[in-house]
């Protein structure tokens, strides 16, 4: 099985319709745990500590489901545009996964989540009829948009639209692979390309 950590539900919610668009496979074979993930901030001296505590909630989940982990996917926002200290922080982290558990996959969204439905305008649209990307948004490098939600928040309704919450973000990346825009974004995210490049050659069979 798959085993899912974040910061929040909307956050795993979203990892998961990424990974089961990408892999089929992988439905119904996906487990989540509720602890908070604080990992990207963590010292050297307490990041093995948080890791250690999140693996061994994610085995303690496994072993509920009487199956292995084949894969863990530990997601956690960057709330930064793309730089050189971002790669920095996502090899640190992802070290320390790989070290404590097998298939281990660190997803350090660039900026956030809301960066991701950037690049889907028409799965926007389609979420909610009043809402639209503005041009300046459209085709562009989201990792370098700063604070995306609040791009979300202010910028893509008409005024009296209903506004974004965070729990739409599901629903932009459900519509997004209900349209096939999931599959050719308008823009570009360096952190969306990595959860599917992650399991492109794992094998689910644990």
């Amino acid at each position: 099985m798959i085993v899912l950590a974040g910061e929040d539900g909307n956050d795993r919610q979203c990892l998961r319709i990424v990974l089961e668009a990408s892999h089929p496979e992988t439905r119904g074979r996906i487990v989540e745990i509720n602890e908070q993930v604080r990992l990207r901030q963590a010292g050297s001296g307490n990041l093995a500590a948080r890791v250690d505590r999140l693996a061994r909630l994610a085995e303690a989940r496994a072993t509920r489901e009487q199956a292995g982990i084949a894969a863990f996917f530990v997601h956690e926002d960057f709330d930064e545009v793309d730089c050189p200290s971002r790669g920095e922080v996502r090899e640190r982290v992802q070290h320390a996964l790989s070290r404590r558990v097998d298939n281990a996959h660190y997803v350090l969204a660039t900026w956030e989540v809301e960066a991701w439905l950037l690049q889907f305008p028409r799965a926007i649209t389609a979420t909610c009829s009043s809402w639209s990307v503005p041009r300046r948004y459209l085709g562009r490098d989201t990792a370098r948009i700063g604070d995306p939600k609040q791009v979300m928040l202010r910028e893509i309704g008409r005024s009296g639209a209903p506004r974004y919450r965070e729990s739409d973000a599901p629903k932009v990346l459900a519509k997004a692979v209900e349209l096939g825009e999931f599959r050719t974004p308008s823009g570009t995210n360096v952190s969306w390309s990595e959860p599917g490049t992650s399991i492109a050659g794992l094998a689910f069979d644990a």
